[in-house]
């Protein structure tokens, strides 16, 4: 499942037989860097997508969320021990 406007794209990637279920996030204004964070906890993810879903859904909100907003949703918000990194690296 993916979310996406012109600044940031989110994608939810569910559990499997082999991998645990995150939430994976990319800058798109950084085309040199590529900020990019992942979730590291499980417990309230499915309900942080949901909170997400939500507010892309928002006409208002949808084209002014971006990446640092996501960052703090779900680190700050649902806990989601939130790690970034550069994918450019």
């Amino acid at each position: 499942m993916i979310l996406k406007n012109d600044l940031v794209v989110i994608t939810f990637s569910e559990k499997t037989e082999y991998n645990k279920a995150y939430i994976i996030a990319r800058d798109l204004t950084d085309g040199h860097n590529e900020p990019t964070l992942y979730t590291k906890k499980i417990r309230g993810l499915e309900k942080a997508w949901e909170f997400l879903t939500i507010l892309f859904n928002k006409e208002e909100l949808k084209d002014d969320l971006n990446y640092n907003d996501i960052y703090k949703i779900l680190d700050d918000k649902f806990k989601l021990n939130v790690h970034t990194y550069c994918a450019m690296d």
